[in-house]
């Protein structure tokens, strides 16, 4: 039996050198800052600036989070760094901006921050406003750790701004405790937007927090179970597969009921304040495109700053073909996770850019480039009219609507460029999520009916054809569903490759994959034990001596 490694699972104001502990702070520091709750304000929003240190939610996080597994397809020359699952041979790798140090950095700009806020007499007062910037701050340390734990298993625990750079790792297991310690403390300090004290959308809340421990406990809670023997059934390119989930090492003595009950609690109070400051909204359309930026569903991400150029993201560059105002069709969908789509579903439908060319100059293209519905007699006048061409050839791609700045019902054709990057925020915690990480909690304790019932609010949304409630029974059959939906309905938004480590299938489902054929594009899916860890900064442990070296096959 292989194993799989728990990988399974603001900068204004503070800043710090390479992967260094040491503060280098600015003439205001954070101590006088604080001393207000505006200067607290700034000091907590520095924290959120993290995000925006160096190119980190503009490429680096897109390319090593969401670009390793079965759903991501794109040129090859985009494919061959990070999405090969060897983060060594990208650009930021043992430099600023590589993810093992960016998060350090956060680690330790929350420790800094919070050591500031709760040695202040407001604080020790019961001030509603600093207990959130607390909470916000124990949110974003686990934030943090979630991700480095999952991505380079036994990490260093380091809880103070004064903790030394020699520092050996910690178990995944101490770590994961940590994080969860962290989170259910956060919610006795954060408040609902609908309480006040909560700041602009960026700033995390009590709900964001709520989501975020309950994806933490069915994280820990799948990992515990590819001890006890279970199965996944997969698709892979058109034929349903069952694996024996790999066991996920860091995960033993771990209680699965216990994380699974925990996580559909906090399912529960989520859900059960639907539309008081979150909501479902009703369709795709409504959803997603910069004309429903910041809405009821979307309930914590980086928030960009229109104000300061480095704060903008490059989603839309990377993901919206020409003549959108993207660079082409540089990422899309795997042409088998768009046939996983029903015909009429909506994530589909309006899911994709159909219609579609690869460059200013080029001709429209159709996706797929044989269909009998989206073809040249069908293409809509408003596109004809921009542009007369047509190639009805395999060279399309599916690209996705989802992070289009403007209004996908009725998009903005250019005739050049836009600036390549502009103002957008990264959505990385939406209430629909709820539904799913509900139902993932429900099949596993038992309740397979209840789970398809809230599968079913998300795909009733979409529009799907086939619904579950009532029809499926199978405890295998509902849990392989729930990890389907999720594929469906979180595309691109940085999950699916921890999905398969946490559930032990990540080198089954790429190596039976094999490979992804696009036009004339193939991107290899081999991957080997090496991959299941991301590589530490080869400066991390020149300067660690007690790390122990790198993760394995580095």
């Amino acid at each position: 039996m292989k194993k799989i490694f728990i990988s399974v699972l603001g900068a204004v104001l503070i800043s710090l050198c390479g992967c260094s502990l040491e503060e280098t702070p600015y003439s205001i520091t954070a101590g006088k800052l604080s001393e207000t709750e505006t200067g607290a304000e700034q000091l907590v929003t520095g924290v959120y600036g993290t995000f925006w240190d160096n190119w980190m939610m503009e490429q680096t996080y897109m390319a090593w989070v969401d670009q390793d597994h079965d759903h991501c397809m794109a040129p090859a020359w985009v494919m061959n760094s990070a999405a090969t699952g060897d983060v060594t041979s990208h650009y930021s790798y043992n430099g600023y901006n590589d993810l093992w140090s960016v998060f350090y950095r956060l680690i330790n700009r929350t420790n800094t921050a919070m050591e500031t806020l709760s040695g202040t007499a407001s604080f020790q007062d019961g001030n509603e406003v600093f207990r959130q910037y607390y909470g916000e701050m124990l949110f974003m340390r686990a934030f943090a750790y979630f991700h480095l734990v999952r991505m380079y298993g036994a990490v260093p625990l380091r809880l103070t701004s004064q903790s030394e750079s020699e520092c050996p790792r910690s178990p995944a297991k101490d770590i994961y405790d940590t994080i969860v310690n962290d989170l259910e403390t956060s919610l006795e300090y954060l408040h609902y937007p609908s309480e006040g004290n909560v700041g602009a959308w960026g700033h995390a809340d009590k709900t964001a927090a709520q989501i975020l421990l309950a994806r933490v406990y069915c994280t820990m809670g799948a990992s515990a179970l590819t001890h006890e023997g279970v199965k996944m059934i997969c698709d892979i390119k058109g034929t349903d597969t069952t694996f024996d989930c790999d066991k996920v090492a860091g995960a033993e003595g771990i209680d699965a009921e216990a994380c699974y009950t925990r996580a559909k609690e906090l399912c529960d109070e989520v859900i059960k304040r639907k539309g008081t400051d979150f909501d479902m909204m009703p369709n795709y359309l409504s959803l997603w495109g910069g004309n429903n930026r910041k809405n009821k569903e979307f309930v914590w991400g980086a928030n960009s700053n229109a104000m300061q150029e480095y704060c903008s993201a490059g989603l839309a560059y990377y993901c919206t073909p020409a003549p959108y105002g993207g660079a082409g069709a540089w990422l899309y969908l795997s042409p088998h996770l768009y046939d996983l789509y029903e015909e009429q579903d909506h994530r589909q439908v309006y899911g994709v850019w159909h219609y579609y060319r690869a460059s200013y100059t080029g001709n429209w293209y159709g996706y797929p480039y044989n269909s009998e519905k989206y073809n040249e007699a069908n293409m809509p006048a408003e596109l004809s009219g921009f542009h007369s061409g047509f190639s009805n050839n395999m060279n399309a791609a599916p690209c996705c609507t989802k992070w289009y700045n403007g209004d996908i019902a009725n998009p903005s054709l250019y005739s050049a460029k836009q600036a390549q990057y502009v103002d957008q925020d990264v959505v990385l915690i939406r209430f629909a999520e709820a539904y799913l990480l509900r139902a993932e909690a429900q099949v596993e304790l038992g309740n397979v009916d209840a789970a398809m019932a809230d599968v079913d609010v998300i795909r009733s949304r979409a529009n799907a054809a086939t619904l579950y409630s009532g029809v499926v029974t199978d405890k295998l059959e509902a849990r392989s569903l729930v990890l389907k939906e999720r594929g469906l309905e979180l595309c691109q938004e940085f999950n699916r490759k921890f999905d398969l480590l946490r559930w032990g299938l990540y080198l089954d489902v790429m190596n039976t994959t094999q490979n992804i054929t696009l036009n004339t594009n193939v991107r290899s899916l081999v991957r080997t034990e090496k991959n299941l860890l991301y590589a530490i900064p080869t400066n991390e442990i020149a300067e660690n001596s007690l790390l122990g070296g790198n993760n394995y096959g580095y």
